[in-house]
């Protein structure tokens, strides 16, 4: 079939497309000898695709499980041609303009691979301009073309945006005293919504009341994917975010440690956020280091990180529960028994301040 095609896109400055923006250009394209064509179809598309083998399971049984995902975020199309009859397109140059209009919560574009012992996953979100010449006849197979698109999403605000308390608790298990032992964790953080670029600013105070030495508190920002296939099957994969941990000292048995904490965000990170195949969420995480054989107690903040779609909309989630509301209860409780373990009784809490 002697059908040449262009697509021409008119880009935004930095490149990206945003949701709500118009996706807009000119597609050319000539036919050198008469053709019939059914019908030809311009489109603008948007699809995620999730594939993750489970690494142990091939393993152990000597078979690959695979388990999948898909959904789709945008499918727009434009008829240029349409004929019933076997009425030929002259030979000729032909050229057309059009627009499509992103909707307004989809994900930004992905592309996401990685291996591991246990998980081989691969998830793109792909966007792009398409055109297809479908012809008639059973074994006339129909020209496709398409261009991609790179979409660049925001957030809808769901964590607080003012200053909010976080804590987390952690009661260890300790022979021979009926004397409650505890680790607790404070972070006070003027905001758990900020944009790409900007700076993380938070206070946190841990209180040792314990027997114990804690050989001191790393604090560092972490990445989570968060991947679900058509099962429900959840899947998360992380990693520490590059060049954002610091430790401080260690903190002796009865006393405290206060200390301010400023984390730069990389300008090329942000939450990914409607899809449901995968989420890309952030955590603040601050440490204690316990003594072996004790388990750490981490204290994990969230945070959103992206420009907000629409700056006028509201959080309207209601707020985590009382940092000290749970700290009185869980006192209440130390003076009825004695001290628990490590794994059972890990309690996290925020308030507003």
């Amino acid at each position: 079939m002697g059908v040449h095609c262009e697509i021409n896109l008119f880009k935004p400055q930095d490149g990206a497309f945003t949701p709500g923006s118009t996706v807009s250009g000119i597609i050319k394209y000539a036919v050198d000898e008469e053709t019939v064509f059914n019908k030809i179809t311009l489109s603008l598309k948007g699809n995620g695709l999730l594939i993750l083998s489970d690494e142990r399971r091939r393993r152990r049984d000597n078979r690959i499980h695979t388990y999948r995902n898909s959904e789709k975020y945008v499918d727009i199309e434009n008829v240029l041609h349409h004929s019933d009859k076997s009425v030929p397109v002259p030979i000729g140059a032909y050229e057309f303009p059009f627009n499509f209009t992103l909707p307004q919560c989809i994900p930004p574009s992905l592309k996401y691979y990685t291996r591991n012992v246990s998980y081989v996953i691969r998830c793109n979100i792909k966007y792009y301009i398409s055109i297809k010449f479908d012809r008639p006849g059973l074994f006339k197979f129909a020209k496709k073309m398409k261009k991609e698109i790179t979409v660049v999403s925001g957030i809808k605000p769901r964590l607080p945006m003012e200053p909010t308390i976080y804590g987390e608790q952690k009661k260890l298990f300790q022979l021979f005293t009926r004397k409650p032992s505890i680790v607790n964790i404070k972070a006070n953080i003027e905001s758990c919504v900020i944009a790409p670029g900007r700076t993380v600013q938070l206070n946190y105070e841990v209180f040792n009341q314990t027997n114990l030495n804690l050989k001191g508190v790393e604090t560092k920002l972490v990445e989570i994917y968060t991947f679900t296939t058509r099962g429900q099957r959840k899947i998360k994969m992380s990693q520490d975010v590059k060049d954002t941990d610091s430790k401080s000292g260690a903190i002796t048995s009865g006393n405290s440690s206060n200390m301010g904490l400023s984390i730069n965000l990389p300008s090329d990170i942000g939450s990914l956020e409607y899809s449901n195949l995968v989420s890309r969420d952030y955590f603040v995480h601050i440490t204690a280091e316990i003594p072996f054989p004790h388990i750490n107690a981490t204290l994990k903040v969230p945070l959103q990180i992206g420009d907000m779609n629409d700056p006028n909309l509201e959080n309207v989630d209601d707020p985590p529960p009382s940092y000290w509301e749970v700290m009185a209860e869980d006192m209440k409780q130390d003076g009825d028994g004695e001290g628990d373990d490590d794994d059972d009784d890990d309690n996290a809490s925020s308030e507003k301040s």
